[in-house]
């Protein structure tokens, strides 16, 4: 056997196929439909995390959220993505939403997010209704091949509350981010030179 590592969570867990059955080149293969899809990522430092994909999720979006967790973890060291469609990340808030990827500070009430990640399609109205919410929390909004950002970037800077546009950012990944950043072992190496696009809101004010 292989050695147990870490999840997200600090908690042990069993070895297990790293990409079940899967290769970094052959992972966006994995059906849509498939509902038992598992892989365990890692990062250098030894943090690792297991996701499940939900039923009907693409596996960008399951991957995004890996990627999002390892590049943002260094400067998020409390950083952990949604592992389970089963077991979503909680927050102190009112609102019936749901981070993809969390950090959460020392010092700070439980569960009150420092940095809020959304991967994929979502929408403006959530993220002000966030913005509103959390007026404290950083938020970054990440997508899957978008080589030009610009744009939704501008429609985000006139959407939302003024007050919070300094706390966004957009950033896009390549469409060959497994084959580049994951290797056989489930391990991302990934910086933010690596992504395809980044825009903070602030710099277009």
């Amino acid at each position: 056997r292989g050695l147990d590592l870490s999840d997200s969570t600090g908690l042990l867990m069993p070895s297990t196929p790293a990409l079940g059955g899967y290769t970094p080149q052959t992972l966006l293969s994995v059906p849509k439909r498939q509902s038992d899809f598992t892989c365990t990522l890692t990062v250098r430092h030894g943090r690792a995390s297991r996701l499940r994909k939900a039923p009907g999720e693409s596996i960008e979006h399951l991957l995004l959220k890996a990627l999002v967790w390892a590049l943002y973890l260094p400067l998020y060291p409390t950083a952990v993505c949604e592992d389970d469609p089963l077991r979503r990340l909680d927050v102190d808030s009112s609102l019936p939403y749901h981070p993809d990827v969390l950090a959460v500070g020392s010092g700070m009430p439980t569960c009150a997010p420092v940095w809020w990640a959304e991967c994929g399609s979502v929408s403006i109205p959530k993220l002000t209704r966030l913005a509103v919410a959390h007026p404290s929390t950083q938020f970054t909004v990440a997508k899957w091949a978008r080589s030009d950002l610009r744009g939704y970037a501008g429609s985000l800077c006139q959407s939302l509350p003024a007050g919070s546009i300094g706390r966004f950012e957009v950033i896009s990944f390549p469409a060959d981010a497994p084959e580049r950043f994951i290797n056989a072992d489930g391990e991302i190496s990934v910086v933010f030179d690596d992504l395809l696009d980044r825009i903070a809101l602030s710099e277009l004010m």
